[in-house]
């Protein structure tokens, strides 16, 4: 399964490999985009999070399953959120073999789930203080029930920051050899048909994201790259 995210950063990627010539210079045109994690230079989201007053109640779970590290079964991807305020609480990516047996972990903060919920689609014209007295403003008009609803959408969207990327498109690794974390497991995804990689948005930054795989040589999960 291939996300609109995950296509987005792979279409640029493209773009930038047959475009730039001297990827230093370049290579920070890269952006894994991100709709449901835009940010705003008027915006100071460093102290908001102390303004969201959202709890999570029980232990949340959910999952997902792609063939990753076996051609054969299925991996299961599962999310796993904590209770206690949203603002605090951790959350943490799992993968599991078909028999249960976990080769990969991310931890992040909960907050994942809701940013952008302080940001209305509309704002009104004028100057900065104007501006800040209506995101105040609205903050503090959100709703319990607005809170769960955004919740709720992060969480059944969350699998959406997960894709597996084409075969066809491993070769375009080569240009970034400066940035590849093992150059022996990219020699080993170009020439093992069975390896799959995948690109995992980066759920504690405000953009990127990082492409990993199933070494067989290695026997474990190993990270290819990590990209703004």
């Amino acid at each position: 399964m291939t996300s609109y995210k995950g296509s987005i950063f792979l279409v640029v990627l493209i773009t930038f490999l047959s475009c730039n010539s001297n990827k230093k210079e370049n290579k920070n045109n890269i952006h894994h985009s991100s709709t449901l994690q835009k940010t705003s230079s008027e915006v100071v989201d460093d102290n908001s999070r102390e303004n969201f007053k959202f709890s999570i109640a029980d232990t949340i779970k959910t999952s997902n399953s792609y063939f990753f590290s076996n051609p054969n079964s299925k991996d299961i991807f599962q999310l796993i959120i904590e209770p206690g305020l949203a603002k605090d609480s951790k959350a943490k990516l799992l993968i599991m073999t078909a028999d249960k047996k976990i080769i990969y972990t991310q931890s992040f903060g909960a907050f994942y789930f809701l940013k952008g919920i302080d940001e209305p689609e509309t704002v009104p014209t004028g100057n900065q203080k104007d501006y800040e007295k209506y995101i105040e403003k609205y903050r503090k008009s959100l709703t319990q029930k607005q809170y769960q609803a955004y919740f709720k959408k992060r969480i059944d969207s969350f699998f959406e920051e997960i894709s597996l990327i084409e075969k066809n498109k491993y070769d375009d690794f080569k240009e970034w050899e400066e940035d590849i974390s093992d150059k022996d497991f990219l020699n080993e995804a170009l020439s093992d048909s069975i390896i799959k990689l995948m690109d995992i948005t980066c759920f504690d930054c405000d953009e990127g994201g990082t492409v990993i795989g199933y070494s067989r040589k290695q026997n474990k999960v190993v990270t290819l790259l990590e990209h703004d």
